[in-house]
């Protein structure tokens, strides 16, 4: 499944993961750090590494949270583009998957995936 989600991200120098922070903060902004791990159902250092790498990109900035040591996150102007360009292309892979598996198995599938991320994040 990653594998086909990344090859329609193939020549954008972003990975599935990392359009998946895009999405989750342009539906959401101004998510901290803890908040888009526990959204996504991944672990705080991958949603610490991915956040540094899209930021490096120019794609998200971070602001000071309700503390110091708190950072919360939203798309950039550079962002928000690269998340409606390349938004018919992850649209399109995911229309792919469900036909290839089946729509009520492909959420079944996302369900179960989620789930079992959550888990394994919180150890």
């Amino acid at each position: 499944m990653t594998a086909l989600y990344e090859e329609v991200l193939g020549d954008t120098g972003l990975h599935a993961t990392q359009y998946t922070v895009l999405q989750a903060l342009k539906y959401v902004p101004n998510l901290t750090t803890t908040d888009l791990a526990d959204a996504l159902g991944i672990d705080q250092t991958t949603a610490t590494r991915t956040l540094a790498l899209i930021r490096k990109g120019g794609l998200v900035i971070d602001t000071p949270g309700s503390d110091r040591r708190e950072r919360c996150w939203a798309l950039t102007s550079a962002g928000e583009a690269t998340f409606r360009k390349l938004k018919p292309r992850w649209e399109a892979a995911q229309a792919a998957f469900e036909k290839r598996i089946g729509r009520a198995e492909a959420e079944a599938l996302k369900k179960a995936s989620y789930l079992a991320a959550s888990k394994l994040a919180a150890g």
